[in-house]
């Protein structure tokens, strides 16, 4: 089988609502100062291994896109316009926005806070109307469609349609074409686009943890099978 292109992906660096352990779910919350740090880094990293992205792709929200912004700054800008998009946002995590995770906890119950986190099927309660019209006014361009069409709360799989939706219409045909993209997003984007990609099923997909700020570095055979998965800490130039 011959390879198609390259992925390089990872979860943002620190926010401050990661850094005072808050759900943010579609809230549009800026990177920490370590948060900051940690994207420089990376940056440094990509530059120092020679890699020029063919296409990048990122959420909506500025967590993410700051963070791609902070390493394009230093490894240099895509050959194609970056894609933002609504559709690689953090899973919405409804009621529970904005809580500090331990009152969270406290107030619906740890187990019942685990299964809304973990589970594949379980959604939060809904935010309220006024709450999620304040999310949706944070965004004032094209990236979102009618807000009668956005969630108010999210399931993983609820999260991982919407990745897909992505996933088919802009990373794979730049994958198939030997392209080499960065994607940077969200965890639970993530954890939903791991489990389409390695065939997790829905009770394992609880244990997958994906980290700030490590970067892997995936390549594809022709039929978008992963056949190696690289912490980019790990490789070497040239690519």
């Amino acid at each position: 089988m011959a390879d198609c292109g390259t992925l390089v992906v990872l979860r943002h660096a620190q926010s401050e609502w990661n850094r005072t352990n808050r759900f943010t779910g579609w809230m549009d919350i800026a990177l920490s100062a370590h948060g900051v740090a940690q994207a420089k880094h990376i940056g440094d990293q990509i530059h120092a291994l020679s890699l020029p992205f063919d296409l990048a792709v990122t959420s909506a929200l500025r967590r993410a896109g700051h963070t791609l912004d902070l390493i394009l700054d230093r490894c240099g800008a895509p050959r194609r316009p970056v894609v933002r998009s609504w559709r690689l946002n953090d899973r919405h995590y409804g009621a529970l926005t904005g809580m500090d995770k331990d009152e969270a906890a406290s107030h619906y119950g740890a187990a019942q806070v685990r299964a809304w986190r973990r589970g594949f099927d379980e959604a939060p309660p809904p935010l309220d109307v006024a709450r999620q019209q304040a999310i949706v006014a944070q965004f004032s361009d094209a990236r979102l469609p009618h807000p009668a069409a956005l969630p108010c709360t999210e399931s993983l799989r609820d999260t991982l349609l919407r990745v897909l939706a992505l996933w088919e219409d802009t990373v794979t045909p730049a994958l198939r074409g030997g392209e080499s993209v960065l994607m940077v997003a969200h965890g639970n984007a993530l954890r939903a686009l791991f489990k389409h990609l390695d065939g997790i099923d829905d009770r394992r997909i609880a244990s997958l943890e994906v980290a700030h700020a490590e970067p892997l570095v995936l390549r594809f055979d022709d039929t978008l099978r992963i056949v190696s998965r690289t912490g980019i800490g790990s490789l070497s130039a040239p690519w």
